[in-house]
């Protein structure tokens, strides 16, 4: 396996993607994806893949999946794909729902984790983090990083930010906690920021086309992005993200 330089930022210009749950049946929610759909996107990577695991990159390498939550679905489903196909991700767990019903467990993580899966924290209580004290910020920070570390005996480098929520203020406090890679929800490919990355969602309302143009930006699509950034920050701050969360899904979600 041959691998990218240290000396030279080894994900720049890779394109990170962001799934939840994955289902075998109609989706129920804005965010589901269905297996077969992850299997089309699974078979495009074609082993051109990343993970945040702080290290190297294989050369070639043109993408990241990675999957928000931790839905047991990463394990039924994802898991067994991704090792069919000599591939691995990046998954992001809320360290608090840990082994509920629907989430993974401690024995099917450390499974995953054995056989080369990547993880990050997804928070402790996937609290929007712009709303939280400094103090509480980095509970959610160090909480969850100290547990997943513990557990998965392994550092973990990576964080996501619940709903995309983020700042400056929360940037500093996340590094100086101890990570090195901070996940927005923003589309975009990885550019010359080190620590803050952007992510591209995979959701139920697209069709293997428009994943395509996703993962294979034009500049069209790349200026595209730039309006919605634009038009979305003033609905979530009128509505509120889970008002804007509910919104989406009442006007997006296909059956």
């Amino acid at each position: 396996m041959t691998y990218t330089s240290k000396t030279k930022f080894p994900l720049q210009g890779l394109t990170p993607l962001v799934l939840h749950r994955i289902v075998k049946s109609i989706p129920e929610e804005w965010e589901d994806v269905r297996e077969e759909r992850l299997r089309e996107i699974i078979d495009y990577i074609d082993g051109r893949w990343a993970v945040f695991d702080g290290g190297h990159v294989k050369d070639g390498a043109r993408w990241m999946l990675t999957f928000d939550d931790g839905h047991v679905s990463d394990y039924e489903i994802v898991f067994p794909l991704l090792q069919e196909y000599g591939m691995s991700a990046t998954f992001f767990l809320i360290t608090s729902r840990i082994g509920e019903p629907g989430f993974l467990n401690w024995d099917q993580i450390q499974e995953m984790c054995r056989n080369g899966m990547c993880f990050g924290s997804h928070s402790v209580t996937h609290r929007l983090m712009t709303t939280l004290s400094e103090q509480e910020a980095k509970s959610e920070f160090i909480d969850s990083k100290m547990l997943l570390e513990d557990r998965l005996e392994s550092k973990v480098n990576a964080f996501s930010y619940p709903q995309g929520a983020c700042s400056k203020r929360l940037h500093n406090i996340a590094l100086s906690s101890g990570y090195t890679h901070l996940c927005s929800s923003r589309h975009g490919t990885i550019g010359n920021s080190r620590q803050v990355f952007p992510r591209n969602s995979i959701h139920s309302g697209m069709g293997m086309d428009v994943i395509l143009s996703v993962m294979d930006p034009t500049i069209g699509i790349r200026m595209r992005w730039l309006l919605e950034e634009v038009l979305k920050q003033p609905l979530k701050s009128m509505l509120g993200y889970d008002g804007y969360d509910r919104l989406r899904d009442r006007l997006l979600l296909k059956k």
